[in-house]
């Protein structure tokens, strides 16, 4: 995507006026009658907005001919409209539909006037509403004030979110292009998962009655699991023993799917999917995400599950809903032995990503199933004393909890794709015997505004105090395992030894080579180079962030922003002002080769130039310059006047060396 991203920028700044062409024709395809239903207009605005972000692109002419544009389309469309008129319904595609005509018709004789303003930002009627104000005989000169301006609002406002998302990329450039593609892949993932449990319940809800008959029926036939199903569907039937039985059956089928698994062939449970999840996840790892993704695990770690698990059990019986909180401690039950059962009889090896105490096993993933068992019973019984229009909601938001733990487990390398897979399987199918069993036999619901407020401060208090007492150990514990190479200092100091010539950011995103090599102690380097004009670069914070709002700040007031190499921020950044508004950057990283007897570490890293950007007077940030060449140079006129062993190899690559006396 980013290598079809700058080859677009290259010939977009080759062809500007083919640029502007396009963009004309875009915004008038965007509003112009039945031509606006089959042309992708808000795509290509977004697109267009990018290009503005990354400068190929001038924005006050971009959005002087989107203005254009949109006031072209839309007049053409009042014109026909009042040239044919009745004529339209006759003629093709509102002949064959005339649906889409009909609520134009609607909507004018709602809004009048106010509708062609109104109608140019509602996607199914935006290409027909000009059409239509033209066939109910609208005053031209009445149309043409608000034509243009509604376009004077409509082109910034299409062309923002492509803008930000353009500004977007720059800045992960200069951080981690895998942090944007990772964000994207959250954003959508979530939407999709929130969607699909909404879809999922508005179709099979209505359902439920036929199937829970059917399950009576079934029972009466077969005196065998007779008792099983009257368990579940019958309210007058003692429920406990069929759901011991049921929950047996469920761990045993768990075993038994298991086994088969393994007993295949191609390393047995661990497929190509798993091993190729686990790769492209592990390759999108930055130091940030790895933060968010050891909190969203936290939502079912040990003391948050006890937290909640006890809370609601007291809260339950505390207001007189003993029934309900029985389902719940069979729930917590299932979900703590049913893991532990499972991972002791199958023993399935975890990932070797992160370094594992012995006896700790893969399969089922834990925190998947607790997250499956108690979030989602916990939406059963929110869900259950709600309207049917609203019960989708608090599952759709426990199908959010669910998919972000599922997704840390996998994100950490942890787990196989298949321990997540068959911990939701296992866990939806004991949450839809539970909850169908609840649902049958409990009469008495209990308020969804006390079960919401108990079960958000219990997992959100559970949250912070495992947050607060153990995040930092969980980040080193979750830390990928590294493989170091021992060389000698010698076959490194003569280029034997292959190392790392480019940042590791995405495949084939070589960007920012790594043109320095460093024996030595990272802050009797920086000592050094301070004589020299350099000087550490504070850290960034959150209050940094709010400098990049202030567009008449001086770069040297600019933050710079942490690079990540191999899913690591650099060990020591320092900086060196330069005049005309430009500044140099030193980042060096911990590389994985150790020299020497004492397994020194070797430290790679780049000298950079960086010069600001001012984004629509709005935005600024520090971007790097792609000329490393020049900044090299500048450093090693630096290292002339400091006590350090230094050489270059091929112009391109500086190694730097502490003094040997000085060792």
């Amino acid at each position: 995507m980013t290598e079809l991203f700058h080859q677009l920028l290259t010939w977009v700044s080759q062809h500007p006026g083919w640029s502007y062409s396009v963009i004309f024709l875009v915004a008038m395809a965007e509003s112009l009658a039945i031509v606006g239903l089959l042309v992708p207009g808000v795509v290509i605005m977004f697109g267009i907005g990018a290009l503005i972000a990354s400068g190929a692109i001038a924005f006050w002419p971009a959005m002087g001919w989107a203005v254009a544009g949109a006031v072209a389309g839309d007049g053409l469309s009042f014109w026909l409209g009042h040239h044919y008129r009745e004529q339209l319904t006759s003629i093709w595609p509102f002949n064959r539909h005339p649906q889409s005509l009909q609520r134009g018709v609607e909507f004018f004789d709602r809004y009048g006037g106010k509708s062609v303003a109104l109608g140019r930002f509602f996607g199914p009627i935006r290409a027909v509403i000009p059409l239509v104000a033209g066939m109910m005989g609208m005053a031209p000169l009445r149309f043409v004030v608000a034509n243009v301006l509604s376009a004077l609002a409509w082109a910034p406002l299409y062309l923002l979110p492509g803008i930000v998302f353009g500004a977007s990329l720059e800045l992960a450039s200069e951080v981690a292009m895998r942090l944007v593609i990772l964000g994207l892949l959250l954003l959508f993932l979530a939407w999709a998962v929130y969607n699909l449990v909404r879809w999922l319940f508005r179709h099979l809800s209505p359902h439920t009655s036929r199937w829970v008959q059917w399950l009576l029926t079934w029972g009466r036939a077969h005196p065998v699991m007779g008792g099983i199903a009257r368990a579940l569907a019958d309210p007058n039937h003692p429920e406990t023993r069929g759901l011991s039985i049921l929950a047996t059956l469920l761990v045993v089928a768990s075993v038994l799917f298991t086994l088969l698994l393994g007993l295949l062939p191609e390393d047995g449970l661990h497929t190509d999917l798993d091993n190729g999840v686990l790769q492209v996840l592990q390759s999108l790892r930055t130091p940030w995400t790895d933060h968010l993704m050891v909190y969203l695990s936290h939502f079912t770690d040990t003391l948050p599950v006890i937290i909640l698990s006890l809370g609601l059990l007291l809260f339950l019986y505390l207001t007189g809903h003993a029934r309900a909180a029985s389902y719940w401690l069979a729930a917590v039950v299932f979900a703590v032995l049913g893991s532990f059962l499972l991972k002791l009889g199958l023993q399935v090896p975890r990932p070797e990503v992160v370094a594992h105490p012995p006896g700790s096993w893969s399969f089922p993933s834990g925190h998947t199933l607790k997250a499956v068992v108690l979030f989602g019973f916990l939406s059963v019984l929110v869900a259950r004393p709600l309207p049917d229009r609203w019960r989708w909601l608090p599952y759709s938001l426990a199908g959010l909890l669910i998919f972000a733990v599922a997704l840390s487990r996998l994100y950490l390398g942890v787990h196989w794709l298949s321990d997540v897979a068959g911990s939701l399987t296992l866990g939806l199918a004991w949450i839809a015997l539970l909850g169908l069993a609840y649902n049958r036999h409990e009469r008495q619901p209990g308020h969804w505004r006390g079960l919401s407020l108990a079960g958000l401060l219990l997992i959100g208090g559970g949250v912070t105090l495992e947050s607060a007492l153990h995040h930092e150990q969980s980040l080193a514990r979750y830390q990928p395992a590294r493989s170091l190479q021992r060389i000698t200092a010698d076959a490194w100091w003569q280029g034997e030894t292959k190392i790392p010539a480019f940042r590791a950011d995405l495949r084939q995103h070589q960007d920012h080579p790594l043109n320095l090599q460093y024996d030595g102690d990272l802050a009797w380097l920086g000592r050094q180079l301070e004589t020299t004009g350099w000087q550490p670069a504070p850290r960034l914070n959150w209050r940094d962030w709010l400098r990049l709002l202030a567009p008449n700040q001086p770069l040297q007031a600019l933050p710079v922003l942490p690079q990540v190499h191999d899913g690591r921020h650099e060990e020591l950044l320092l900086i060196k002002p330069l005049p005309r508004d430009r500044r140099l950057v030193l980042r060096l990283w911990e590389s994985n080769f150790r020299l020497g007897p004492g397994a020194r570490p070797l430290w790679i890293g780049n000298v950079s130039e960086q010069q600001q950007v001012r984004l629509l007077q709005s935005i600024t940030y520090a971007r790097t310059v792609a000329d490393f060449a020049l900044p090299l140079q500048e450093l090693r006129q630096d290292l002339r006047g400091i006590a350090v062993e230094w050489q270059t190899s091929g112009e391109s690559i500086l190694r730097i060396r502490v003094p040997r006396q000085q060792r």
